[in-house]
């Protein structure tokens, strides 16, 4: 729907409607660009329509891999999300080139990808034997419609009734061109003090094809543990350069806190107590699954379980189809405290936050039972998912009063390698390698 019509009627009454009236009026305009300018200049994994659920975003290889492909490669990247609204809306999808801090790239569509510019998500099916009725739609791209061409940063966006400024949510994913070669280490941090808390990862990166002419400014290094954005490294330089090999030997600036295994809850059937489930309760609106209270675990000893670091899986035990069988359901999280822990936000994170801190999984404290608290509403599977505690008026969150840190928890990391190529006036993603702790 274009704007042009509203923006002349404004134009219109500036000059005949009474005192007052015009100023409401582009005041309540100026609002609608403010709204819809947030929405379209976003470049991160987020959620718009609160009827929009259950966003999955993963190589087409396996549900557990990140959302990147290689250039050119068998793999597409596979999209599922749902939509809880009563009618059927036309899903609508495009894609923007980024650049390797996340922000839109100068190239056009025309720059990095074949076909049309935007498509029409047709796959789409009504969910089946579930309380909550909604719409399961489903995309895999590259596709015979829109092919994309450069390697890099994108986001996915999914709009409806054609109406592009009516953003449903936004989603990355990456893909790569398989030129540069990563070597890695990951051990206890040589900080003597925090040797049993903190891992540091050591890498060497030959540049192989890659041909930069000065790789200190051309090449850029991120690091992520556990897919997490809020505590990714960037901007990291190397400590030394030999020919095309780049060495990554840092103490500080390549550390990360050990963390602690994702805590988990089995919410597969509504039948039965799984795990970690105090109670199942069916109520008017649903049913109500009652976790067993979580424990601080931020003085205990490290104890291994074999987790999937912060993702989820939907299913279900009881039905066939998981996507379209499975039940929305209200999971209910505790965390007893002995007192508040200050001036500050708990938050519910991992794959079900889409890796943010929302306002959305932040938890309230109950004075009533000394425990933050939150009621989220979930699809049927299985989640991981941990407490982050954010201190007021300080960037960034982490685990020292809820999960603990341990230099033995199993992590697994993400390195991506670009390329801010100075021909091609954009930044290619060249290498990346995703490891685990356990396995160097």
């Amino acid at each position: 729907m274009s704007i042009y019509p509203t923006a002349a009627l404004l134009i219109f009454l500036s000059c005949t409607a009474p005192y007052g009236v015009a100023e409401v009026d582009a005041g309540a305009a100026e609002a609608e660009h403010a709204y819809y300018e947030d929405r379209v200049t976003d470049y991160t994994t987020r959620i718009f329509d609160p009827e929009i659920k259950t966003l999955i975003l993963h190589s087409s290889a396996s549900e557990l891999e990140p959302p990147i492909i290689q250039l050119n490669g068998s793999e597409q990247i596979i999209l599922r999300f749902d939509d809880l609204s009563e009618d059927i809306r036309e899903m609508h999808y495009a894609f923007e080139h980024c650049t390797h801090d996340w922000k839109k790239s100068d190239l056009n569509p025309m720059d990095y990808s074949t076909g049309f510019n935007s498509d029409i998500i047709n796959d789409y099916e009504l969910s089946f034997n579930t309380l909550t009725n909604f719409t399961n739609y489903y995309l895999a791209f590259p596709n015979d419609r829109i092919d994309l061409t450069r390697s890099g940063n994108y986001i996915v966006k999914v709009y409806a009734d054609g109406d592009e400024r009516d953003l449903m949510f936004t989603a990355r994913f990456m893909i790569a061109e398989p030129l540069a070669f990563i070597d890695h280490t990951v051990k206890p941090s040589r900080v003597v003090s925090e040797r049993n808390q903190r891992q540091e990862v050591g890498l060497t990166v030959n540049l192989g094809g890659v041909n930069s002419n000065n790789p200190y400014s051309e090449i850029e290094l991120v690091v992520m543990q556990n897919f997490r954005e809020d505590n990714a490294v960037r901007g990291v330089k190397p400590s030394f350069i030999k020919g095309n090999v780049l060495t990554y030997d840092y103490g500080r600036e390549l550390t990360f806190d050990g963390v602690n295994e994702f805590r988990f809850t089995d919410a597969k059937s509504v039948r039965y107590r799984s795990a970690q489930v105090k109670d199942v309760v069916l109520e008017n609106d649903g049913y109500h699954i009652i976790l067993t209270p979580d424990k601080s675990r931020a003085f205990r000893k490290y104890s291994f379980n074999n987790d999937i670091n912060g993702r989820f899986l939907i299913k279900n035990d009881d039905m066939d189809d998981a996507h379209l069988e499975s039940d929305y359901v209200f999971i209910h999280f505790s965390m007893p405290v002995d007192a508040m822990f200050g001036s500050g936000n708990m938050y519910l994170f991992g794959q079900l936050s889409n890796w943010n801190l929302s306002k959305d999984t932040r938890m309230d404290y109950n004075p009533e039972t000394n425990a933050y608290e939150k009621k989220l509403m979930l699809k049927q599977g299985y989640y991981n998912y941990m407490y982050l505690w954010e201190y007021a008026n300080t960037p960034g969150a982490n685990t020292n009063m809820t999960e603990g840190n341990h230099a033995d928890t199993e992590n697994e990391y993400l390195v991506l390698v670009y390329f801010k190529d100075p021909g091609a006036f954009a930044d290619r993603l060249v290498g990346f390698k995703k490891f685990s702790t356990f396995k160097n």
